[in-house]
């Protein structure tokens, strides 16, 4: 993970956009942020994995934070659909009661970053059961990840009772990542995704609460804005389609 010249001003370019997301999420918005590098890697003291801050982080501390303008929110949930475990998110939260933690991936066993990522990682202290993590065995199709991942992870949003969703939105569950074909991979691929947003969707907007979609990792160039725009071109979708709660 390099350090080079003009890194400093990206983050602080990013550090913005951070902020002007949770804002405009307050007001009962669905946000999609694209920042210049992905963060769900970095820890309060770490960084590696091409993630220097941890964005979605970030964001739930400014949501339960009191600054005196805005309803501090008692619980924030995190949903890493990146084909990596979240390590860095789950780590900086993993003692917190307030932050669910639920990230979908491929099993440490088989793939980076190795030593987070397996079931029994559940939380320490008063933050026991705020984290879930949901491996899945390489070459996983939709089928697999919607019943063993998705569905699961949304489940656990629900009872939690969240008052605000951040989606660390990787991509590189696609069947031909390059990046992720280095050891394992998935399988997914085309409606696949289009699917995701919708089940989210479907999950999400019955509770009325503020969403935000930050895109992660993804490394198949001519597939991720699609597949991007498929998920949250879905969610929001759903969204219009459904009665929300009063």
């Amino acid at each position: 993970t390099p350090v080079f010249a003009d890194l400093c001003n990206e983050l602080y370019r990013d550090g913005s956009l951070i902020q002007t997301a949770v804002q405009e999420a307050r007001a009962d918005r669905t946000i999609y942020t694209l920042v210049t590098h992905p963060g769900h890697h970095a820890a309060a003291d770490s960084f590696g994995g091409f993630c220097y801050v941890n964005h979605v982080a970030a964001m739930a501390k400014l949501f339960t934070a009191d600054d005196g303008n805005s309803k501090r929110m008692e619980k924030v949930a995190i949903l890493d659909v990146d084909y990596h475990v979240g390590n860095g998110t789950a780590s900086i939260f993993y003692s917190d009661p307030s932050v669910l933690v639920v990230s979908i991936h491929c099993d440490p066993d088989f793939e980076y970053p190795f030593h987070s990522g397996f079931a029994d990682q559940t939380g320490d202290g008063d933050g026991v059961g705020t984290t879930l993590f949901l491996p899945l065995p390489p070459s996983t199709d939709w089928d697999t990840y919607s019943k063993r991942g998705l569905q699961p992870a949304l489940e656990a949003i629900a009872d939690f009772g969240a008052e605000a969703l951040i989606v660390s939105l990787g991509l590189d569950t696609h069947r031909n990542d390059p990046v992720t074909l280095r050891r394992a991979g998935f399988s997914l691929q085309g409606n696949d995704y289009v699917e995701m947003g919708r089940q989210m969707g479907k999950a999400i907007t019955p509770l009325n609460i503020p969403t935000i979609f930050l895109q992660e990792g993804g490394y198949l160039m001519n597939h991720v804005a699609e597949a991007a725009a498929d998920v949250v071109t879905s969610f929001c979708q759903t969204q219009s389609e459904l009665p929300h709660k009063s």
